[in-house]
């Protein structure tokens, strides 16, 4: 590599690292406008204000995305307004940022403590840095599904119309996306973990940082508890939303918590947990069932201990559900519009294979012995224990900490009921079983924890109680932090995948050859513009969607226009189906397989293995065995050799 190269390269990286820090700015800033429109009278911590950002951000994009007005040009618009808020409300509180220099130097003195913060940082630092550049994607996931629906949106302006899409009907309504917009506006899909995790984690350290300084938690035990936080693997799969959740659960339990809410508008508060709660909702199904608990939970709390103003309590309630359902109303409805249903599964299954008969759903051969098992597996996982033991500290030994809201126990029934619901809906699926949960337990545990070490403020009666509630909270810690590689999830893996990504990054790798983006567009020019085309590619992410109506078939038979794609069936009925749905043409990665090669994936189908998997492989194996036997009968518009489109309306010889 070259000396220009290398500088072009390590340009390129920190450009990145810098956007990163933009769009942190720029959520900052619209939190503190949501902050000063809700609670005009005192101002929260820039954690919290980015979180709310993130929340607003996530509403705003409900309404872009339905009304297909996304563009590179809105979304820096958008950012570039939240950052001039930003920076008015630095300078008007410029007086602010003398604290925290004030706060350092009165500990000046403790070497130690200064290291344990700088160790605090560096991990930090190493984080984001790492997740920077990410030149790794899963190879299922994300390079055929959730690569792809940041820039449909940037192209198109909506997520659009994309029945074939199994992904797109289960796994999001759409507020994943719509934030890694933010990132695809300027920088490349190498990029494309930079806020989840990596801006996810700074914003969290945030919050904690000032909840930790509001509980009066010893100095030298809020710096042991953000190592917990930042040391623990967090399962990071792939590019659905894994870590963004976090902040926002802590957000929700920090307000929660705070004595403020007393003094405030009832409709203020209403709205906060509305934007809140719509967002988390928002950003994958599977923290659905987690929030709504909480939800519930926390305002049944608060309506059963306000005898004084139970009335207002209850007003509160309706007025957050109402806004709640409004948030969530432009997802839904264009999830509607595109998968047949406004929220999969509790509000109907749209256009999902299981519900044409033959694909099964994760949870299909669940009974009541695998239900207990599933349960007995539950209460012996290392995060359900550490639950247990937090929720027992913090009930027999902290009952003052149980504030109107009931954020406590809410944050428990919410997080240890959460686990079981998703472990039986998912038929408690080996690779799924620690990713679904983790995002709403975790927030949840380090919650816990901080309330559990808590000993200011508290007289010499409960100071014992409080004292054993802390050797409880440290027991705990060493559960996390020594259970954690049992998850599977090595820290010493994760820090030296940081460390490559680093040092790919400063090269600039592409993650994409220039051969293989000219043959995409090659391939796509063959196709007659405005036509719609099916795809089963190996990186449909490198299409146009502009050019063509564009369909996704992530999971084939996954997801499907009524009366449902046929499968076992032989690809002539699947040529008629298609072309019965106005579906001319198809792209077929053929060469690869489209990275699902039979050869490997066979063993997917032995009796063995999860009903699910059984069934994904059955119908992917299937669909490509057809697509295969119409190559062979179906006129070749393009064929590279290791893609071809197929015109179905056209056979070979002219037959």
């Amino acid at each position: 590599m070259s000396v220009i190269d290398r500088a072009i390269g390590i340009s390129s990286y920190f450009l990145a690292f810098l956007w990163g820090i933009f769009i942190l700015f720029s959520l900052i800033g619209w939190g503190t406008l949501v902050n000063r429109l809700l609670f005009p009278k005192y101002r929260v911590d820039w954690g919290q204000r980015s979180a709310w950002g993130i929340a607003f951000s996530i509403a705003v994009g409900g309404l872009l995305n339905l009304t297909w007005t996304i563009s590179p040009i809105i979304i820096l618009v958008y950012l570039c307004l939240g950052l001039f808020a930003c920076i008015i409300d630095t300078y008007q509180n410029k007086h602010s940022f003398i604290h925290p220099f004030t706060y350092l130097r009165n500990y000046r003195r403790e070497p130690l403590f200064i290291l344990s913060v700088l160790g605090v940082l560096l991990l930090l630092l190493i984080q984001y840095a790492g997740w920077t550049y990410t030149h790794r994607f899963h190879g299922f996931d994300d390079y055929p599904a959730y690569m792809v629906f940041a820039k449909k949106m940037l192209q198109m302006g909506s997520l659009g119309a994309d029945p074939f899409s199994e992904r797109k009907i289960t796994s999001s309504l759409g507020g994943q996306y719509f934030l890694q917009t933010f990132i695809l506006t300027s920088l490349k899909p190498v990029n494309l973990n930079l806020i989840d995790p990596g801006l996810a984690l700074i914003i969290s350290v945030g919050i904690l940082c000032n909840y930790l300084k509001e509980k009066n938690i010893s100095q030298e035990i809020a710096v042991f508890l953000l190592f917990v936080f930042l040391i623990i693997p967090y399962p990071k799969t792939n590019l659905s939303s894994m870590v963004i959740p976090i902040p926002l659960f802590l957000s929700y339990f920090v307000f929660l918590d705070s004595s403020k809410l007393k003094f405030a508008r009832f409709l203020s508060n209403a709205c906060l947990i509305a934007l809140i709660t719509a967002a988390i909702c928002s950003l994958k199904s599977t923290l659905i069932p987690a929030c709504v608990l909480l939800f519930i939970s926390s305002y049944i709390f608060y309506i059963f201990q306000a005898q004084n103003y139970r009335k207002e309590a209850i007003y509160e309630f309706l007025v957050a559900s109402i806004l709640t359902i409004s948030f969530l109303l432009p997802w839904a409805i264009a999830m509607y519009q595109s998968s047949g249903t406004l929220l999969y599964p509790l509000l109907g299954r749209g256009y999902h294979g299981s519900v044409y008969g033959t694909y099964l759903l994760p949870s299909n051969e669940l009974n009541f012995s695998k239900a207990i098992a599933i349960l007995f597996y539950t209460i012996t996982r290392v995060d359900f224990i550490a639950l247990i033991l937090l929720g027992v500290a913090s009930f027999a030994s902290l009952p003052k900490n149980i504030s109107d809201r009931g954020v406590i126990p809410s944050a428990f029934i919410s997080s240890g009921l959460g686990i079981i619901l998703i472990l039986l809906a998912i038929g408690n699926h080996e690779d799924v079983r620690v990713v679904y949960p983790f995002p709403f337990v975790y927030p949840a545990l380090i919650f816990l924890l901080i309330n559990c070490t808590q000993l200011e403020n508290i007289d010499n009666q409960k100071r014992v109680s409080a004292l054993k509630s802390l050797l409880i909270a440290m027991l705990v810690a060493g559960i996390l932090l020594g259970g954690s590689d049992a998850l599977g999830y090595s820290n010493y893996k994760r820090f030296s995948n940081f460390v490559g990504n680093i040092r790919v990054g400063l090269s600039d790798m592409p993650l994409f050859s220039e051969q293989e983006v000219d043959r995409y567009a090659k391939m796509q020019q063959a196709i007659p513009e405005s036509e719609t085309v099916l795809t089963r590619l190996e990186n449909p992410f490198l299409m146009n969607f502009k050019r063509n109506l564009i369909f996704i078939t992530d999971m084939p038979g996954g997801a499907s226009l009524p009366p449902g794609m046929p499968s076992f069936k032989g690809g002539e009925t699947l040529a008629d189906y298609l072309t019965s749905k106005s579906i001319r043409y198809v792209a077929y990665s053929y060469a690869s397989e489209a990275n699902f090669p039979k050869r490997k994936q066979l063993w997917l189908l032995k009796s063995h293995i999860h009903p699910w998997d059984r069934t994904v492989g059955k119908h992917t194996l299937d669909f490509q065995d057809n697509l295969k036997e119409l190559g062979n009968t179906r006129k070749r518009i393009y064929d590279d050799g290791d893609i071809f489109v197929l015109d179905l309306l056209s056979h070979q010889n002219g037959k």
